[in-house]
């Protein structure tokens, strides 16, 4: 890792990570019809934008905090590294808690109060086991993955500082594996909280790519004639073939009304549910993942000019705001799943374009960013 190399800003992440987040909006708010579905498939592919969001911002990790900050002192980076994985522990204790006390006394009864909210009224109870993450509810626990892994980062910076990229991987890798694979005979909630077990292989992998970013890209450019003739086209083709394919699959039956593409239908829901299972995140989903995101990263990488010219007014707002946006996203979503109900296709894409509206405006006039984390 060469320390004095300059490491401009990656427009293209900015992009890609925008468009991720709101296809996680579009997806957990799920007022589908929409005319939006196709942003993010409504969460029903092999793979899900999510991974990706992940994969981006372990990236901006490696090289905001660690590349560079490379000729920083280490225990200065530590405790810049440290106080972020604290902030965001303790806005997810805040929305966790706050999202239960409204499902329990606001909004007792409503049928639309989201799955998974803690049975009985025990504040302590409550209190003592989202401290400890025994417990998530709403639509921000993926907070409780990014403190936890953000507070691991300083390890992982020390080893890459010492030029040990690999045993990160191998050490990440491993703790992969600890996610029990007889995961189907427990409790869908312990699963759940298993997650960041699997996950962080993600973010790690992503710490270790953006720390030597910088290296990666000097290669590439180097490398360009080869990679162009033979390396992008085969990744090109095969991404579009399964994404193709995973598409038709998952959404056949709505569209052919027939008993093969409601089985079609149902395989491809088998599929994801088993051998892709989201949490579980078996190996065939974590290269598929890779697949599609490099794929993606080419694509937009070579359009970025004319992408940041018609739509880079929302998508870099989104993408540079990520945990804001991810974090204001949770409150928005409960609030319109308490008041509105799913309707027609009109009335749903009024509503799931009235969302990423209020987000957007809502960093355009800095709303509370001193407060929300960003």
């Amino acid at each position: 890792m060469s320390a004095v190399k300059k490491i401009p800003r990656i427009v293209t992440f900015d992009i890609m990570r925008g468009f991720f987040l709101i296809a996680i909006i579009i997806n957990h708010l799920a007022f589908f019809p929409n005319l939006l579905d196709w942003w993010g498939m409504r969460g029903y592919l092999l793979v899900t934008t999510a991974e990706g969001f992940f994969l981006l911002s372990g990236i901006v990790l490696g090289v905001v905090r660690g590349a560079k900050l490379v000729d920083r002192p280490f225990k200065e980076v530590t405790k810049i590294v440290l106080k972020r994985a604290w902030t965001l522990y303790l806005t997810h204790i805040i929305l966790v808690i706050s999202f239960t006390l409204l499902a329990w006394y606001l909004y007792a009864g409503n049928p639309n109060i989201t799955f998974g909210v803690m049975e009985g009224h025990s504040l302590i109870d409550l209190i003592w086991k989202t401290v400890s993450l025994q417990y998530i509810y709403g639509w921000a626990d993926y907070l409780r993955f990014y403190a936890l892994f953000i507070a691991a980062s300083p390890v992982a910076f020390w080893l890459l500082r010492k030029r040990k990229w690999y045993v990160v991987l191998i050490v990440s890798y491993l703790i992969w594996f600890l996610f029990p694979l007889d995961f189907r005979n427990v409790d869908w909630q312990v699963v759940e909280l298993l997650q960041p077990i699997p996950w962080q292989a993600i973010c790690f992998t992503g710490i270790v790519i953006g720390f030597h970013w910088a290296d990666i890209s000097e290669w590439c450019t180097k490398q360009k004639a080869m990679l162009t003739k033979f390396v992008i086209p085969p990744v090109l083709v095969f991404a579009a073939v399964f994404l193709v394919w995973n598409t038709v699959a998952v959404f056949a039956q709505e569209f052919i009304n027939t008993g093969w593409a409601h089985q079609l239908s149902y395989d491809a829901w088998s599929l994801r549910m088993n051998e892709f299972h989201k949490e579980q995140l078996p190996l065939q989903r974590f290269l598929l993942f890779l697949l599609w995101f490099w794929a993606s990263f080419i694509v937009i990488r070579h359009f970025e000019k004319p992408i940041l010219k018609y739509t880079g007014w929302l998508l870099v707002p989104f993408g540079t705001n990520s945990l804001y946006v991810y974090t204001l996203h949770a409150i928005i979503i409960f609030f319109i799943h308490m008041y509105i109900q799913v309707g027609s296709l009109p009335q749903n894409l009024i509503v799931t374009i009235a969302a990423i509206a209020l987000i957007y405006l809502a960093i355009r006039k800095k709303f509370l960013m001193n407060i929300i984390p960003r």
